[in-house]
């Protein structure tokens, strides 16, 4: 049975508690419009009164604010939101200049790594695999501990004291492993690994360049 209502507006209220507050601002930041919107709803009236002009004016103040201006006090202290951002700066395939680019980016590396997740979950199901194979991602056990010898043999032979930018670490065992992306993958967790001597491998942000660092 259908049921057609004639009308020309269907208001909704947001009572949702999905993600809290904090994800309802950055999506607004990151889309330019609320939640709901993904569902061709646009904003109405908000608490206080609030206006769709009002609204709209407040996202795009927050989404087209740049970047720089959080460093444009030169003289201040280095806080570990300046970190953050150089860290994403350093990861961008694409410039970052606003706060939405910023969001827009972290985002997308959450939905891909969610998206990873789910086919290495998938991956390991197709495998049959129990855990007692080490199986990682697309790599095995040994795979993986080959390519962190590979970098940490780098390491060493760089001297404990003297930092490695991740492009040089990566440029210089891509020629002893053949996969980059195991490489990559094994970069992110190089950090706070211990060597078979008890060695222990520590990375940094550069606080100058803003590049990634091991030793």
């Amino acid at each position: 049975m259908y049921l057609t209502y004639n009308c020309r507006k269907v208001t909704v209220m947001d009572i949702s508690k999905k993600y809290g507050m904090e994800y309802r601002l950055l999506h607004a930041v990151t889309t330019g419009h609320p939640w709901y919107g993904d569902w061709g709803y646009e904003f109405g009236a908000g608490s206080y009164a609030l206006t769709a002009e009002a609204y709209q004016k407040a996202v795009d103040a927050l989404s087209t604010m740049p970047l720089s201006f959080f460093f444009s006090h030169s003289r201040s202290q280095r806080t570990s939101l300046h970190n953050t951002i150089a860290l994403y700066w350093s990861l961008a395939d694409r410039k970052l200049e606003t706060v939405r680019d910023l969001f827009c980016y972290v985002t997308h590396l959450l939905h891909e790594s969610h998206k990873q997740s789910l086919s290495k979950a998938n991956l390991r199901k197709k495998l049959r695999t129990d855990t007692s194979s080490g199986i990682l991602c697309a790599w095995d056990k040994h795979d993986v501990e080959k390519a962190e010898a590979a970098m940490v043999k780098v390491l060493r032979a760089v001297g404990g004291s003297r930092w490695v930018t991740w492009h040089a670490l990566r440029g210089a065992t891509c020629q002893s492993v053949a996969s980059l992306e195991l490489l990559d993958y094994c970069l992110k967790g190089l950090g706070g690994k211990v060597t078979s001597e008890g060695m222990l491998v520590t990375a940094r942000c550069n606080p100058e360049n803003s590049a990634i660092e091991y030793r």
